[in-house]
């Protein structure tokens, strides 16, 4: 299910707690901004309700007003990509219900203040805080933010102690933990079609989610991993798709990227009757398959084997014979291709066809 969302509303149409796909849009004229009592009332009692007190700062007003958050929500779970301009008030009311909340900046900036202090987050900077807790912000004009939200009772009963809360939390995105945390949002909404069909699909993401975050807190991530082979799994098979085309990719620089130890990144894919390598092997296989039925005729074996990493284009023959039971140039005649006659070859015009 789809959020539509109508220009200048700022709560989604779908029900809350139940969507997958959130959108939430609010485009303000400078007359709007002068003429509303309450431009901001629609986000109460939604995924935004902690934010009070909200206004709109001279002399930004005068250029009008613009909010966009698309992503996904799931149940208490809200992961959404955020776009603000100019705004200030206060995030949290003091109120139990409050969620615990990240901000992972990629542009512009966040400034928090409290009774336990203040911090400024830069981009490339996560904030974790308790909206338990009131703090005064301000979010410069054209501020881009990852925003996630989790269950504050699901975290405290975790972490057994609310003391942890007691200031915010401000790290750089290249931690390993927050690696590894960004990495499962993606993993999260890659799988949106599936947790919206599946309760106990969206429990696990979030009790996994929650155990991240109370790690995080803690600087323990590798002791939640443990609990969540698959979760640790599944990230890394996101980063290995994503990065096929490195020519360094082994497990040690997988498991750098994916934010865990190289030992957590071995024994989740142990439990899985897999290896690292054959992963990348399989998908690697897979990505040449697609440019080679992508290309045609126009194709090129030498092209598609240096660009999917096969040593020469000799093995990569071999190895789609392998997979697929014919070399690449009978595969593609076996395909359909038109013409019948694949002009495949393996270093450049004029040679024979490769596999033929």
């Amino acid at each position: 299910m789809r959020s539509e969302v109508p220009q200048n509303s700022a709560n989604p149409s779908s029900d809350y707690g139940h969507a997958t796909n959130y959108a939430s849009i609010m485009n303000l004229t400078p007359q709007q901004i002068h003429e509303s009592v309450r431009p901001f009332a629609e986000w109460e009692g939604g995924p935004f309700a902690h934010l009070t007190g909200l206004e709109i700062p001279q002399p930004n007003a005068a250029h009008g007003f613009n909010f966009s958050a698309n992503g996904h929500l799931f149940d208490d779970l809200l992961s959404a990509e955020v776009y603000c301009d100019s705004l200030t008030g206060i995030s949290g009311r003091g109120e139990g219900q409050d969620p615990i909340v990240a901000d992972l900046v990629t542009a512009g900036s966040l400034r928090f203040s409290g009774k336990a202090g203040e911090s400024t987050v830069e981009p490339g900077q996560i904030c974790i805080r308790d909206t338990n807790m009131p703090w005064k912000f301000s979010c410069a004009p054209g501020t881009r933010i990852r925003v996630v939200t989790v269950p504050r009772p699901l975290l405290v009963s975790r972490i057994g102690s609310a003391k942890v809360f007691n200031h915010a939390y401000v790290a750089d995105v290249k931690t390993p933990e927050v690696r590894f945390l960004t990495n499962f949002l993606e993993v999260v909404e890659r799988s949106s079609a599936d947790l919206d069909r599946s309760t106990s699909a969206r429990n696990l993401a979030l009790s996994a989610c929650t155990a991240l975050f109370s790690e995080i807190l803690s600087q323990h991530p590798d002791a939640t991993l443990s609990d969540y082979p698959q979760t640790a799994l599944e990230v890394a098979r996101n980063v290995i798709e994503k990065n096929l085309e490195r020519s360094d990719l082994s497990p040690v620089v997988v498991a750098h990227m994916a934010g865990v130890s190289l030992r957590t990144l071995q024994r989740s894919f142990a439990e899985s009757n897999d290896s690292i390598m054959a992963f990348v092997r399989r998908n690697r296989l897979q990505r040449a398959h697609d440019d080679l039925i992508r290309l045609g005729s126009a194709a090129r074996v030498s092209e598609i084997a240096a660009r999917w990493h096969f040593s020469d284009a000799s093995h990569f023959i071999r190895t789609f014979k392998s997979a697929y039971g014919a070399s690449p140039a009978a595969y593609l005649r076996a395909y359909g291709n038109p013409g019948a006659q694949a002009q495949v070859s393996t270093h450049s015009e004029g040679e024979a066809p490769a596999g033929a």
